[in-house]
């Protein structure tokens, strides 16, 4: 008896050894930081998450996968089933292993999870879910906080000789069978309870979340919580409008779907004759009415200005840095007083830059009577929506008004003359202002109605388009 119990004290001691090993391994390995991370982590579920630190943490760790296929999802607030934690545990202690080969349980022959299973079976960090016989583990059942409890001391070997002290929680009785390991997991500072502030309480009986579980590993593994970049969103919308029907339509439409999903990385400039080139029919592109110097003719692609004054509000209401535009010659009331541009290869462009840290992506849509484009990135949740009809003018609206790190925009259209108008922007950001910008423009005087027509003044264009 003496030689078998010092074996299970060595056995023990080299257990805790191991154990010890892992964490300083994974405690010590360089953790992904925000700036490593795209906007909202890993996952694009569990933005905004109190665990998403944890859950983060834990993935860079290798600890634990997404939901799906594509590792783009994490279902935080799934519960975690007895299969899964004891993946979970596998995965977090060095010293239990799979064994695929054994055979513990009569119920989990099916599940993915079976060598997981057999592994902390044979580490008895388990003994089943129907006593006394114990031939069964249960693993599609949820694992409760009680639950989680006994697995975790007994997996992480937690607590020590004399046992736990007192009971911090109301709600854990005399008899429940997981009060010490629930007042050792407590002791260790791996849960605090469940009725903040007070924690008084643990709800044993509550099932563990797929997010809880990371924080609560986490915190067993001696890892930091990784601050996760803000996940991308919407920063502006801007829709105007057109009849249905014309060629011209086809024409935005086929811009629009060519823009579409465009990625601008941080400090790049996006231009639009530089990314979508000549406009011809090779492309798609049909001819449609344009005005060149006055005069009215056919131009392949004519109508995507419409794409481009669209684009533009998109621009300056998200606070984005302006680089190139030029509005039309003459005003047409489907835009928005000098707030608007044209476009022609390869002499007029629209073109802004990403002065952010993080992507921005474009994205569009359309219907048969209106064309929306928006920017997605990070600006501190502030959201902004705006579109344009020749009855109402321009409406914009803040959306959400984001945190104190948001861009802020102001727009303001002065006349300063007939026809002529002076455009200032400002943009403020959390330690002043960013951008400044101004502009003057002068429309022709012109009496005719173009409002099917795009209008450029560029002497000697080729009829591909505007």
């Amino acid at each position: 008896m003496g030689s078998e119990a010092a074996t299970l004290r060595l056995d023990a001691v080299k257990r805790i050894t191991t154990l010890l090993s892992v964490l300083l391994v994974v405690g010590l390995a360089a953790p992904a930081v925000a700036q490593d991370l795209p906007p909202g982590g890993s996952f694009q579920d569990d933005n905004g998450n109190v665990h998403e630190g944890s859950i983060e943490a834990l993935y860079q760790a290798d600890i634990t996968d997404g939901c799906n296929e594509e590792e783009t999802l994490f279902c935080p607030d799934d519960p975690v089933t007895r299969g899964q934690m004891a993946a979970f545990l596998v995965r977090s202690v060095e010293a239990i292993e799979r064994l695929p080969g054994a055979d513990y349980f009569v119920d989990d022959d099916e599940s993915i999870f079976e060598g997981d299973i057999n592994g902390i079976a044979a580490a008895e960090v388990t003994l089943g879910c129907n006593p006394p016989d114990n031939d069964e583990f249960c693993p599609e059942d949820p694992v409760t906080r009680e639950q989680m409890a006994t697995f975790l001391v007994k997996a992480f070997e937690l607590g020590d000789e004399d046992g736990p002290g007192d009971n911090p929680f109301t709600d854990v009785g005399e008899h429940n069978v997981h009060r010490e390991n629930i007042i050792t997991l407590a002791e260790s500072g791996i849960t605090v309870g469940c009725n903040p502030p007070d924690n008084d309480e643990f709800c044993p009986s509550a099932s563990v979340t797929r997010a809880e579980m990371a924080s609560f590993l986490v915190r067993a593994l001696g890892l930091e919580p990784i601050d996760v970049p803000p996940g991308a969103h919407m920063m502006a919308r801007f829709t105007t409008y057109h009849d249905c029907c014309q060629e011209r339509v086809h024409n935005i439409h086929l811009m629009a779907d060519q823009v579409d999903g465009s990625v601008v990385d941080p400090g790049e400039i996006y231009s639009i004759n530089d990314e979508i080139g000549p406009r011809t029919t090779e492309k798609g592109y049909v001819p449609a009415p344009i005005l060149v110097d006055g005069e009215l003719v056919m131009g392949v692609g004519g109508g995507v200005s419409q794409f481009a004054t669209t684009m533009f509000n998109t621009i300056v209401y998200s606070g984005l840095e302006e680089i190139d535009h030029q509005p039309h010659s003459v005003y047409i009331s489907r835009y928005p007083v000098a707030v608007e541009a044209t476009l022609n290869y390869d002499n007029i462009d629209l073109a802004f830059r990403n002065d952010t840290p993080y992507p921005v992506t474009i994205e569009t849509s359309y219907t048969d009577t209106s064309i929306t484009v928006e920017l997605w990135g990070v600006n501190d949740y502030r959201e902004m929506s705006g579109y344009h009809t020749a009855s109402s003018g321009t409406i914009v609206e803040v959306v959400a008004s984001g945190g104190e790190e948001a861009r802020r925009v102001s727009v303001h259209v002065g006349e300063t003359g007939s026809s002529s108008y002076r455009v200032d922007r400002h943009v403020d950001g959390p330690d002043g202002r960013i951008h400044d910008d101004s502009w003057d423009w002068t429309y022709r005087t012109d009496t005719q109605n173009y409002a099917g027509v795009d209008v450029i003044d560029a002497p000697g264009v080729e009829t591909a388009r505007p």
